[in-house]
């Protein structure tokens, strides 16, 4: 820290709470850091440090709307999923989360351990402020794999699932999003080590990997970590169902629902 601070002419207290989010970095500060450090104008994590710092959607969006702060760096994947142009998604068992409706919200939030103890109002209220990127100017473009007991589960129940399917199937028709169905029947499943998201952050112009888990949340943006999650959603996408027989199988899935309750099962 003494030599930093002294290379960039600072007092240790000023970079110190730069550097542990204390402050706001500011563009140009961080343009100046990164040049005495070495990196040269046009080196890449120089770019895209100073367009993280110059702020994009993001800085508007949290204007707008208050983080509940649930979670271990949620802040900081939300403020990067508003400033993304283009994410992939993978979840084995869940709907994804800019796909939900609010009552699915919410059952998901409300099944976690220890949720009571959290206002899952507030929860579910960021949660749907979130899906503002979806129809932003220049939406948000979402390519999304799920397994099929996502679509299969009561999720909160007949009447929760059977709104958020067609919810779901009303998203299938939007430009901006692709959604597939990997199916019970296939032989594999490159993405069994579990959900993760890849985003392509358009302040900074670079990709990162998200692994997410109930007490952690894993930010990988390292070119090989990330290559090798790339590869898995290749995989994914080509194992998956097509768009249109995902479509057909949800629909199933909505009539298997009808069907259960015109049957009077009370499940």
């Amino acid at each position: 820290m003494d030599e930093a601070a002294a290379l960039l002419s600072m007092s240790k207290s000023a970079l110190s709470r730069m550097e542990n989010a204390q402050v706001v970095a500011r563009a140009h500060e961080v343009n100046y850091i990164a040049m005495m450090y070495g990196l040269k104008e046009d080196d890449d994590l120089r770019s895209a440090l100073v367009g993280l710092a110059t702020g994009g959607r993001s800085r508007d969006w949290i204007r707008r709307h208050k983080l509940p702060g649930k979670g271990p760096n949620y802040g900081e994947y939300v403020l990067l999923e508003q400033d993304t142009s283009e994410l992939f998604a993978y979840h084995a068992d869940l709907i994804p989360g800019l796909l939900q409706t609010p009552e699915y919200a919410r059952a998901v939030m409300t099944s976690v351990p220890g949720s009571g103890a959290v206002d899952v109002n507030q929860l579910v209220a960021s949660r749907m402020a979130r899906k503002e990127a979806l129809t932003r100017t220049d939406p948000l473009s979402v390519s999304a794999v799920i397994g099929e007991a996502a679509v299969r589960q009561w999720m909160g129940g007949r009447e929760v699932m059977i709104a958020q399917l067609e919810y779901l199937l009303e998203l299938t028709e939007w430009p901006n999003i692709e959604l597939r169905v990997l199916p019970f029947t296939a032989t594999k499943n490159p993405g069994v080590d579990g959900s993760f998201a890849v985003l392509h952050v358009e302040t900074g112009n670079f990709p990162i990997v998200i692994v997410d888990g109930f007490q952690r949340r894993i930010f990988i943006d390292e070119d090989e970590g990330v290559a090798a999650y790339r590869a898995i959603q290749v995989e994914l996408c080509g194992i998956a169902l097509s768009e249109a027989r995902t479509r057909e199988r949800i629909e199933q899935a909505v009539w298997a629902l009808r069907s259960d309750a015109a049957g009077g099962n009370s499940r």
